[in-house]
């Protein structure tokens, strides 16, 4: 891929993840400041995004949103006989096995964006926030399952930054996080706990397609009941559901854009 090109694709990406950022919606000069990218250039791309139906602008408030199209695109056909619809299935069959929140995440470096979510049975349970959302890679068990499916040395020629000025003092240093990628790599899922926020776990394992991990599946609730002791039991099931949707949407057609991979 020319540089033009690459440059291209990457302040697209760093314009998505921005209005992914704000559920609510977001203006042009915010978030042409939040993606470091020129007005001009950012509001030409935007207007692309808008065109392709990844994006949608409020005529009354100029604010963008994503859009369902984007979704579609990450997620699978919207209707309930196509990929997203049986994807949920899978999610809402996690949730009620393991009593938590189910979701499914795509990696748009340098964060995750959580695409789709199930809440659990439980009265309480993990808050249900806005989705499409974006969260950290490094405090999150999806963060950590699609970065060990990676090269290392592509996490730190790509992520090395991003580590230096967001990883919290707890993750330790950079060498110590890529040792414990190679553990999740092998042991084939990763957890969180009071990581992302303080009495909040997950567990989280990839979905592999076509020879590619760009999705992972996970599932979220308070440490009080999703204990350090129910790790391990809970993990076979997010490891079966993976499965699962790995088998699924290897058998799709929809092709994704440079950099979110295929589904």
């Amino acid at each position: 891929m020319a540089s033009g090109e690459a440059g291209l694709v990457r302040r697209t990406i760093w314009l998505l993840r921005a209005v992914a950022a704000h559920p609510e919606g977001v203006g042009l000069s915010e978030v042409a400041r939040e993606a470091g990218i020129p007005k001009a250039t950012c509001y030409r791309v935007l207007t692309v995004l808008e065109r392709e139906s990844w994006l949608t602008l409020d005529p009354v408030t100029r604010r963008y949103r994503v859009s369902l199209g984007l979704l579609s695109i990450v997620g699978g056909l919207l209707d309930g006989g196509g990929a997203y619809g049986h994807m949920r299935d899978v999610l809402r069959g996690l949730a009620e096995e393991t009593r938590e929140t189910a979701g499914f995440d795509v990696l748009l470096a340098p964060k995750v964006m959580v695409v789709a979510q199930v809440p659990g049975p439980s009265l309480i349970g993990q808050t249900l926030k806005p989705v499409p959302r974006t969260q950290p890679v490094w405090a999150t068990s999806t963060g950590k399952v699609l970065l060990a499916a990676l090269d290392p040395a592509e996490v730190r020629a790509d992520f090395a930054e991003e580590f230096a000025a967001s990883a919290p003092p707890e993750v330790g240093d950079l060498d110590s996080f890529m040792g414990s990628l190679a553990a999740v790599g092998a042991r084939g899922f990763a957890f969180a706990y009071d990581e992302l926020e303080v009495g909040a776990a997950s567990v989280a394992a990839p979905v592999r397609i076509r020879g590619t991990t760009p999705y992972a599946v996970w599932i979220g609730g308070p440490t009080y009941r999703l204990t350090r002791e129910r790790i391990d039991e809970v993990a076979e099931s997010v490891m079966k559901a993976a499965r699962q949707l790995s088998e699924l949407l290897s058998n799709t057609d929809i092709e994704l854009p440079s950099g979110l991979g295929r589904l």
